[in-house]
Order: structure tokens, then C-alpha cells, then sequence
């Protein structure tokens, strides 16, 4: 009995086919040329996620023409003036297009609010991950905008 149970669970578990929603390999469009001006290390972040679907082999062939912009303001102060809670706010223009026409234009827009950190290092870090999570959202909108055409 014990056999059969442990058996069950081994091949219920192994037949668990895990796959992101927001997966690139299938997608019914391909990537041919992206040309991105804005923030520097925006840009960086969001081609190295793009790059992705320019592996695809097969479907519609877009370009992208994206304008990236990253802000940083002080949301509250304390007493003595110095900065408490900060809101990143990272935003992006995109035409898509097809055939040097462009077809849509995307406006995606993400912020995240986090407190101030004494230590510049650390926070310097923290700003580098949230960067990433809010490029990685409106790269997973982007495809997900695209794919629904």
C-alpha cells in the first residue's frame, strides 16, 4: 500500500508541467529590431529582457521603438528635512511597428514606493532589484499587449 502511495506521489509530482505565463518561446511574434533611447541603465535592463523574443523563429515581425524615463521622488520627510520614503517611478513609450509602419503605441507606466536607507550601498542595491522587478512588469504587459493583437 505504502508502495502504491509513493508511486502516485512521485508521478503526480514529476507530471507537473510548470510554465510562465508570460513564457517568450512560445509566442506568435518575433522581434527584428529594437532602437531604445532614455535612461541608461533602463534601457540596459529592459533590451536584455527584450532580446528574448528576437530567438523566436516564427510568427508576425514587429519592431520596437521605445523611450524609457526613471524618476526618483521624495514622498515624505522627517522633521529635520532628510528624505523618509522615496517612489521610483520608471516609464516607458513604445510604438510598435511593422514594415517601418507603426501600428500601436504602448505608454506603460510602473512605480514602487520603499523607505529611505542611512546606508547609500544598501539602498543603491535595493534600487538596482527594484529596477529590475518594475522592467520585468512592463516587459511581461508589453508581450502580453503584443500577443493579444
Amino acid at each position: 500500500m505504502k508502495r502504491i502511495l509513493i508511486v502516485f506521489i512521485f508521478i503526480f509530482l514529476n507530471s507537473c508541467d510548470y510554465k510562465p505565463i508570460y513564457s517568450t518561446v512560445n509566442s506568435k511574434f518575433k522581434i527584428n529590431d529594437i532602437e531604445i533611447t532614455g535612461n541608461k541603465k533602463v534601457n540596459k535592463l529592459m533590451l536584455r529582457q527584450i532580446s528574448k523574443l528576437k530567438n523566436n523563429t516564427s510568427g508576425l515581425i514587429y519592431d520596437l521603438e521605445i523611450f524609457t524615463s526613471r524618476q526618483i521622488n521624495s514622498i515624505s520627510k522627517d522633521e529635520k528635512g532628510n528624505t523618509k520614503i522615496l517612489e521610483m517611478i520608471i516609464s516607458s513609450d513604445i510604438n510598435l511597428k511593422k514594415n517601418n509602419s507603426t501600428i500601436k503605441k504602448y505608454s506603460f507606466s510602473e512605480n514602487f514606493t520603499y523607505d529611505n536607507n542611512s546606508n547609500k550601498f544598501e539602498l543603491s542595491q535595493y534600487e538596482k532589484n527594484i529596477e529590475y522587478e518594475i522592467v520585468t512588469k512592463i516587459v511581461q504587459n508589453l508581450i502580453l499587449a503584443i500577443g493579444t493583437l
